[in-house]
């Protein structure tokens, strides 16, 4: 008897293109393939995909709306919780931190010179996933 894994399987992805092992897809099953799929979800507008109208970030208002630089982030904070944990494989968002936060300026401090030049900020969210095991998330988030 086999155990279903509790993350699923699902097609590899790099750079937005399936991966191909001897000619056929290849496969990403446990933590990785819940990590893929998160993102993927937040890379994806929300809205923008035609069979889920559910699917994907909402940045609209907190890139829209001539808000400060920490009401962005706040907004985007927010966003991504509720994108994450809307996936029943999530059980908490532990952490999001962003490329300018004092804590990731202490390990990198051109981080947030580089995320106020290029508005691109690097998203790092820390979960606790349904099993109680954790995954690290690791995103681009630009204007």
């Amino acid at each position: 008897m086999t155990t279903q894994d509790p993350f699923g399987r699902g097609f590899l992805v790099h750079d937005g293109d399936l991966v191909l092992e001897g000619g056929r897809p290849a496969e990403v099953t446990g933590i990785a393939n819940l990590v893929q799929a998160l993102t993927l979800r937040v890379l994806t507008p929300f809205g923008s995909d035609r069979f889920d109208p559910n699917y994907g970030l909402d940045v609209k208002q907190a890139f829209t709306a001539p808000n400060s630089t920490r009401i962005v982030k706040e907004l985007l904070r927010l966003n991504l919780v509720s994108t994450l944990t809307a996936d029943p494989r999530v059980s908490a968002v532990r952490r999001v931190t962003f490329d300018d936060d004092p804590d990731r300026l202490a390990a990198d401090p051109d981080g947030g010179r580089i995320a106020r030049i290029s508005r691109k900020w690097t998203v790092v969210v820390e979960l606790e996933t349904a099993t109680g095991a954790t995954a690290t998330l690791l995103a681009n988030v630009e204007v």
